[in-house]
Parts: structure tokens; C-alpha cells; sequence
């Protein structure tokens, strides 16, 4: 968990059963606090259901109701679904990219807040 006020990871869980799918938040990782980079993941299971853009669609709310002008997000160049998860909430791909020859490179993606998303 982060220790500065809207930062840190919550858990995601399914609303029916309370079954933990994974988790979602804001940490300042490659970013700041000021511009802080978004991050979720699933388990396997609970893929294609929704749940990581409900997860970061509150995320973005939470982030603007703190200040927050701008976030940002790193995703694997293989990671479609997660392209798809971010470009739904008004995510741009930057210039910015963090090459990995073993695991893939990074594609920063980013989006200013105060926007309404797509």
C-alpha cells in the first residue's frame, strides 16, 4: 500500500461471491505523485469479464477527485487486452518507451485528466 494520500493498491473482488480477481490502484513507480502511473492485474480467471476497466475506470475518478492532472501507465507491446482496457478510459500512447529485449518493451501510455474519457 502507498503511504501518500490516493496512492496504493486495492484489491479487485467480485461483487457476487467476494472472490479476490486481482488488484488495481495508483503507485508512483516510473511516474510521481503528482503524475502517478495506474496499475491492475488478474488473475487468469477473470479475464474478459470487465472487471480491469470497471477497476480502473474508478481509479481515474479517484485520481481526479485528489488533483491529480495527469496518469500514466506502462503495458507490455504484446499485452492487447490491456492497450484495449486503457484506450477505453481515454489512455493515449506516448513517445515514451522502455525497451525490454526479454520480456517485451514497455509502451507508456498516458492520459491528462479533466478530460472525459472516450
Amino acid at each position: 500500500m502507498g503511504t501518500e494520500p490516493g496512492l496504493g493498491l486495492l484489491p479487485i473482488e467480485r461483487r457476487d461471491t467476494g472472490e479476490f480477481v486481482g488488484y488495481c490502484g495508483l503507485t508512483v513507480g516510473q511516474g510521481s505523485f503528482d503524475e502517478p502511473e495506474i496499475a491492475y492485474e488478474l488473475a487468469r480467471r477473470a479475464h474478459g469479464h470487465g472487471y480491469a476497466t470497471e477497476a480502473a475506470r474508478a481509479v481515474v475518478e479517484a485520481a481526479e477527485a485528489t488533483g491529480r492532472r495527469r496518469l500514466w501507465a506502462a503495458v507490455r507491446e504484446w499485452n492487447a487486452p490491456s492497450f484495449r482496457v486503457l484506450e477505453k478510459l481515454g489512455f493515449h500512447r506516448s513517445e515514451r518507451v522502455t525497451h525490454d529485449p526479454e520480456r517485451g518493451d514497455l509502451i507508456w501510455m498516458t492520459r491528462e485528466l479533466g478530460q472525459p474519457s472516450a
